[in-house]
């Protein structure tokens, strides 16, 4: 089963999910309460840097993706947008859970 999880993660199409993340992040965060630069401060990232990944000047990195992705897949309504727009798809779902079992108990 955990081979099978990676291979599936090796399927994700990582950087369309980051360019779906930094232009559907101003209205998933509007429906939050909140704004970008409100993540990025919940996320540790510079606003300065936030501002450039949602106005499409910057690439966005696979951790800063992942990063927002748990601050959003903490609230509520945040989950709720993403499971919409599939930012956080079955097969990374799958995989964390097989690195999470993965680490035995101390």
């Amino acid at each position: 089963m955990a081979d099978m999880a990676l291979q599936e993660l090796n399927t994700i199409d990582r950087d369309t999910l980051m360019e779906r993340m930094a232009r559907e992040l101003p209205h998933i965060s509007g429906e939050m309460g909140t704004t970008p630069i409100g993540i990025a401060y919940r996320t540790g990232l510079d606003k300065e840097r936030m501002g450039l990944l949602v106005s499409g000047r910057r690439k966005m990195k696979w951790s800063e993706y992942m990063s927002i992705l748990f601050v959003l897949w903490d609230d509520d309504r945040g989950r709720e947008m993403v499971e919409e727009k599939g930012l956080f798809p079955e097969a990374l779902k799958n995989a964390m859970k097989v690195n999470r079992n993965a680490h035995g108990e101390s």
